[in-house]
C-alpha cells in the first residue's frame, strides 16, 4: 500500500506550523473536502497551497492524493518528482512514486526511483521486493522482444504485422464498447498473424466471458498472463472466476497479484483474504482479514472469519475477541438481535412522542439513556443532533452528527444536518462540502441542490451554483425561490437573457414576488434597455409605492440616459424610503 496518508492527517498541524498563513488558509480548505472524499474539489485548494508556498511538503502530499484518486497519475508523477528535490531523503516518497510509474508502465523510472529509496535505506524490505519483480519481468519482456525479432529476421512476418493486429484490435473495441460482442469476438478470430499486445488476448477473454463462454475466457485470460504476467484486470477477473469456482489456492494467487496493483480496493481485499481462508492458509488470511477490519470495522462476517482463522492457529485470546466482534456486527435474525433491535425502536418512539410535542429536553434526555446501552446506533445518536439543534445547542448538534456519520459514513441526513449548521454560521465553504457529501450518500433532495447553490453563490462559484439550482428546479419546478437563485446567478455571470427568463419563472409563480421583478430591471439595465427597466420599475411601484430599489434602478436607467434632474428625482424617493441607499 502507498504509504501516503497513514499518520499524515494527525501529523498535519504540527507540520504546517512553519508554512505562509494564506498557504495553510488553503491547505485547511481543502482538507474539508478531503475528509469527505471529495478530491476533485478539494485540488484547487492544494494547488493554492503550493502555489502560495512551494515548499509545504504536506500540501503536496495530499495534493499528490487526490489526483492519484482521480485517476490523474501523469500529473501525480509530476508533483512527486517536484516533493522529492525539497525532501530528497524520503524514502516513501521515492517508493510511492516507483508504484506511480508502475502503474503508467513507465517501468525504467520506476526502478529508478526504487534504488533512490534502496539508497536511502538498504534495509528497505518493501522497495527491495518490488525492484525484483519489476526486474524479472522486464527480463521476460527482453526475451519475447528478442524471440519476437528472431521470427522478424525470418521473415515470417511482415514489417506490417504488429500494426494490423493494433487495427484488429481498435476495430474490435470499438464492437466491444458497443456491446456487440459477437461482432467484436468474429474480429479478433479473425486475425492470424502473432498477438503481442497482452490487451488484445484480454479483449477476447472478456467478450468471451459476456457471451458466456468461461471455459474459453480462462484459456485466453491465461494467454494474457503468458505476455504480462503482472495485468491487473486478468489476474483480477481470472481470480474471481477460480475463487467461484472453489479453486480457491488458484484465485488467492491470482487475486494477490491484482491486489499488489491496487491496495486501495477493499472488495479486492477481502476477496484474497476469504480465497486464503476457504485455501485454509489461515496464517496468510490472518494479515489481510486484519487490514480490512482495521478499514471497515463493522463488518461481521469478516470478524467470523478473523476468528476463526486465529483458532485455527492456536490464538484463542484473539479468537474469542473477533467473536465477540461478529456478534456484536451481526446482522442476523437471533434472539439478542431482535433484542436490541426492540429495544432502539422503544427509545426512538417515546423520543419522537417528545419532540412532536416541541419537549426537546425530555427527547435529548431519552436519547441520552438510549445511547449509554447502544453507543453504536447512528439512529440514535442523529435523532439526538437533531433535538440539539432545536434547543439551539449547535455545538452538541455537531458531535452527534458526526458520531452518526463515523458509525454510517452513508448517512446523508446526518451530512445535511452539518451543512444546514455551518450555512447558519456563514461557513459556506463548509457547509458546501458538506451538501456535496449529502448528495454523495445518495440524498437526491431539491432542498439539498438549492443550499448546494446557495453556498457556490455565497462564495461567487456562480457557474456551480447554475448547476445546482438548475438541478433543484429539475425536482419541483414550482419552487420560486430555485428559480431565483438561478437568475441571481446568471446576472452575476453576465448572461442577462438567462437571468430575465428565469425571474419571470418566479414572477409567473408569484406575481407579488418584487424581487424577482426588480431583478429583471437590473438585467435590463446592464444591458443598457433602459425603456425596459424602467417599465419593470414602474411595474413594481404599481405593486408597492414604498419599493424603495424600484426608484434606485429608475433613477439609474434615467442618468444613464442623460435625465439627470429625473434621476435625482427618483434618488431622492429612494433614499427617503430607505436611507441605507444614499450614494
Amino acid at each position: 500500500m502507498k504509504l501516503i496518508m497513514v499518520l499524515f492527517l494527525s501529523l498535519c498541524i504540527q507540520w504546517a506550523m512553519a508554512q505562509k498563513p494564506d498557504a495553510i488558509e488553503a491547505y485547511n480548505a481543502g482538507l474539508v473536502y478531503y475528509k469527505l472524499r471529495n478530491y476533485k474539489d478539494a485540488i484547487p485548494f492544494f494547488e493554492t497551497a503550493v502555489k502560495k508556498d512551494p515548499n509545504f511538503v504536506p500540501a503536496f502530499r495530499v495534493l499528490i492524493t487526490c489526483h492519484e484518486e482521480e485517476g490523474q497519475n501523469e500529473l501525480a508523477a509530476s508533483l512527486y518528482e517536484k516533493v522529492i528535490e525539497i525532501a530528497p531523503s524520503d524514502k516513501v516518497l521515492c517508493y510511492n512514486l516507483a508504484l506511480t510509474y508502475l502503474d503508467l508502465k513507465e517501468y525504467n523510472k520506476s526502478t529508478l526511483y526504487l534504488k533512490k529509496a534502496l539508497n536511502i535505506d538498504p534495509t528497505y524490505g518493501k522497495a527491495a521486493s518490488q525492484l525484483k519483480e519489476i526486474e524479472t519481468y522486464l527480463k521476460k519482456q527482453q526475451e519475447k522482444a528478442e524471440r519476437q525479432e528472431k521470427e522478424n529476421n525470418r521473415g515470417n512476418n511482415g514489417g506490417n504485422a504488429r500494426s494490423l493486429e493494433n487495427e484488429v484490435y481498435s476495430l474490435a473495441l470499438k464492437s466491444y464498447r458497443d456491446k456487440a460482442y459477437e461482432a467484436c469476438l468474429e474480429k479478433l478470430k479473425a486475425y492470424d498473424g502473432e498477438i503481442t499486445n497482452p490487451d488484445f488476448y484480454y479483449l477476447k477473454a472478456i467478450t468471451l466471458q459476456h457471451i458466456g463462454n468461461r471455459t474459453a475466457a480462462i484459456a485466453d485470460y491465461e494467454a494474457v498472463l503468458e505476455l504480462d504476467d503482472l495485468h491487473f484486470n486478468s489476474n483480477l477477473n481470472l481470480g474471481r472466476i477460480y475463487y467461484n469456482d472453489k479453486n480457491y489456492q488458484a484465485a488467492a494467487e491470482l487475486l494477490e497479484t491484482a491486489y499488489s496493483r491496487r491496495e486501495n480496493d477493499l472488495n479486492l481485499l477481502y476477496d484474497l483474504a476469504k480465497a486464503y481462508f476457504y485455501a485454509k492458509k489461515y496464517g496468510a488470511a490472518i494479515p489481510y482479514l486484519e487490514n480490512y477490519l482495521v478499514r471497515n470495522s463493522k463488518k461481521g462476517e469478516a470478524w467470523r472469519i478473523l476468528g476463526e482463522s486465529y483458532s485455527k492457529t492456536g490464538k484463542a485470546r484473539a479468537a474469542s475477541k473477533a467473536f465477540e466482534k461478529a456478534d456484536q456486527y451481526s446482522g442476523g435474525n437471533d434472539a439478542l438481535y431482535k433484542h436490541l433491535e426492540e429495544s432502539i425502536a422503544k427509545y426512538g418512539r417515546q423520543a419522537s412522542a417528545y419532540t412532536k410535542e416541541g419537549k426537546y429536553k425530555e427527547a435529548i434526555a431519552v436519547l441520552e439513556k438510549g445511547i449509554m446501552e447502544h453507543s453504536k446506533d447512528a439512529s440514535l445518536h442523529f435523532n439526538l443532533g437533531l433535538n440539539y439543534m432545536e434547543v439551539g445547542n449547535e455545538r452538541k448538534a455537531r458531535e452527534e452528527f458526526r458520531k452518526t456519520i463515523d458509525l454510517e459514513p452513508a448517512h446523508a441526513k446526518a451530512y445535511q444536518g452539518l451543512g444546514l449548521l455551518h450555512y447558519e454560521r456563514e461557513e459556506y465553504m463548509e457547509a458546501g462540502a458538506y451538501y456535496l457529501a449529502t448528495i454523495d450518500a445518495g440524498k437526491q433532495d431539491e432542498f439539498v441542490y438549492y443550499k448546494l447553490g446557495s453556498c457556490f453563490f455565497k462564495l461567487k462559484n456562480f457557474g456551480k451554483a447554475v448547476d445546482a439550482y438548475q438541478k433543484a428546479i429539475a425536482l419541483n419546478p414550482n419552487q420560486k425561490r430555485y428559480h431565483f437563485g438561478l437568475g441571481a446567478s446568471y446576472i452575476a455571470l453576465n448572461e442577462h437573457y438567462d437571468a430575465i427568463a428565469a425571474m419571470e419563472v418566479a414572477l409567473r409563480l408569484d406575481p407579488m414576488y418584487l424581487d424577482a421583478q426588480y431583478n429583471i430591471a437590473v438585467a435590463y439595465l446592464k444591458m443598457s434597455e433602459y425603456d425596459k427597466s424602467i417599465a419593470e420599475g414602474e411595474k413594481i411601484l404599481a405593486k408597492d409605492s414604498q419599493y424603495a430599489k424600484a426608484y434606485l434602478v429608475i433613477g439609474h436607467a434615467h442618468k444613464r440616459m442623460g435625465n439627470y434632474v429625473l434621476a435625482d428625482n427618483f434618488q431622492k424617493k429612494a433614499e427617503r424610503i430607505d436611507p441605507t441607499l444614499k450614494q
